[in-house]
């Protein structure tokens, strides 16, 4: 039974590893989605940034900007090298068939896993403030220039 366990490790681990590794490459392509998303937002904010008439709409506005800023100029491009090598290391273990030594993947990607799920969390609520805030402007456009139209008949 033991001899049975022994050899049924390596096939675990060799599964673990194809696991994280397809793992991996799904967080590489969340993280290039995420850029082409702030790409898109960050052409929002340019139209809609003459569009904010109160001082709470420009301080929102304000501070989606600068969490764009610091989401795309740093963070993504920081989460995109980290998966790079991420799905490298793991791509060498599965080609030379190599084992993986847990204590040594933990010291260098333990938490990558965790740190991606937060920034995937926190960025559900940035993009429900930017929506949020986007309707808003879209809407007072909408009105503005419907009351313009109707200055103008009258």
């Amino acid at each position: 039974m033991d001899q049975m366990i022994e050899e049924s490790q390596p096939m675990l681990m060799k599964r673990n590893i194809d696991e994280m590794y397809h793992n991996s490459l799904d967080w590489q392509s969340e993280v290039s989605l995420w850029k082409q998303e702030l790409k898109f937002f960050q052409k929002m904010l340019d139209t809609y940034t003459v569009k904010c008439l109160s001082v709470a709409q420009k301080q929102r506005l304000s501070h989606l900007q600068n969490l764009l800023i610091y989401y795309n100029g740093e963070l993504l491009d920081q989460f995109k090298q980290q998966t790079r090598r991420h799905v490298k290391y793991l791509g060498h273990r599965m080609e030379e068939d190599h084992s993986l030594d847990f204590d040594e993947y933990q010291q260098r990607f333990g938490g990558l896993s965790n740190h991606l799920s937060a920034f995937a969390t926190e960025y559900r609520r940035y993009k429900k403030d930017f929506f949020a805030l986007m309707g808003e402007l879209i809407d007072q456009s909408a009105e503005q220039k419907s009351s313009s139209e109707t200055a103008d008949i009258g």
